[in-house]
């Protein structure tokens, strides 16, 4: 069963009252543990945690305008909102990343220039290590059992679920790597060991800059209103033929935009006969429902056409 607005809303706000929360303590225990341990990469940890808990508060008030009716200020609601969201959300955590490759390119510079790079001081890692990995683990799970139960509408949802295996990852990779630099006594690699912490975020940031970067790119489509996937299209276009048939009119086309959990489309038909403005809107309401239940929310304009295709080059409306 499709869960409604109000539904959807609730169980956004829930799972983001809880990141919220672990996030605010990550990034307090995170900024302790680094200023202890004298290492980077824990600083930066902390810098993830603290956008997560800002960007927790802004999830929360974006996510119950979104499907809101449109207003004069508005005029197609506040839909676009929630990319909006996702891609300066996926700006701000590629910003992090490169800081954290620059702060860690500095250090290693530093290091063969001779200059003084200090040790660090691994008894507060074990303990922040522990904590942090433990609450990114129980993060991702509440997002994704909150993702699923929204039925994989909600951008929000998914953006802070992909947040939140980012920083597990990253975390218990920095906890290992960290904790195993004392055991490199004795080795070739003993004179490194203070720039390991370095050599540790530049690798992760390698890895893991990639995911932001994809939801940046699939974002940036829906605000550059680039057509929907052509799945969604077809399944738009299946749903808008079958009513057209039923009421006898001739389906022309149909045009799809994606926006995070909400579609629009336009919908282009030729009546073949007289109607009244009441049976273009009954039309409208009707595929609306219909393509509730089939791709999720949808805003559906109907436009009425003798043209069975685009506008020929050059030619405008």
């Amino acid at each position: 069963m499709t869960l409604s607005k109000d539904d959807l809303v609730k169980l956004e706000r829930r799972a983001l009252k809880t990141g919220f929360w672990g996030n605010a303590f990550l990034a307090i225990t995170g900024g302790t543990a680094a200023f202890l341990s004298r290492s980077d990469a824990l600083l930066v940890d902390a810098l993830y945690s603290l956008v997560n808990v800002g960007a927790a508060l802004a999830a929360t008030r974006i996510g119950a305008r979104v499907g809101g009716p449109a207003t004069r200020k508005r005029p197609w609601g506040h839909d676009f909102d929630e990319v909006l969201y996702v891609t300066f959300r996926s700006l701000i955590l590629i910003g992090i990343l490169i800081f954290a490759l620059i702060l860690a390119g500095t250090k290693i510079v530093t290091f063969f220039t001779g200059g003084a790079v200090p040790e660090l001081a691994f008894g507060p890692i074990e303990i922040y290590a522990v904590l942090l990995v433990a609450v990114c683990a129980a993060l991702a799970v509440n997002y994704r059992i909150a993702l699923r139960r929204s039925e994989n509408r909600s951008a929000i949802l998914k953006a802070e679920t992909r947040t939140a295996l980012i920083d597990g990852a990253l975390s218990l990779g920095t906890g290992l790597v960290l904790l195993s630099l004392p055991h490199l006594k004795g080795t070739p690699l003993a004179p490194y060991t203070p720039i390991g912490d370095a050599v540790l975020v530049i690798v992760l940031v390698s890895i893991i800059i990639w995911s932001p970067l994809k939801a940046f790119r699939t974002t940036l489509a829906d605000l550059a209103a680039v057509s929907a996937p052509s799945k969604t299209v077809a399944a738009v276009g299946r749903a808008a033929r079958a009513l057209s048939a039923e009421r006898g009119y001739k389906y022309q086309r149909s045009a799809v935009l994606q926006a995070g959990r909400m579609h629009f489309a336009a919908i282009y038909i030729d009546p073949l006969k007289p109607v009244l403005a009441t049976d273009v809107d009954t039309f409208r309401d009707t595929l609306t429902a219909r393509l509730e239940d089939v791709i999720g929310p949808t805003r559906v304009e109907v436009m009425l056409t003798a043209q069975s295709g685009p506008l020929p080059r050059g030619q405008t409306a």
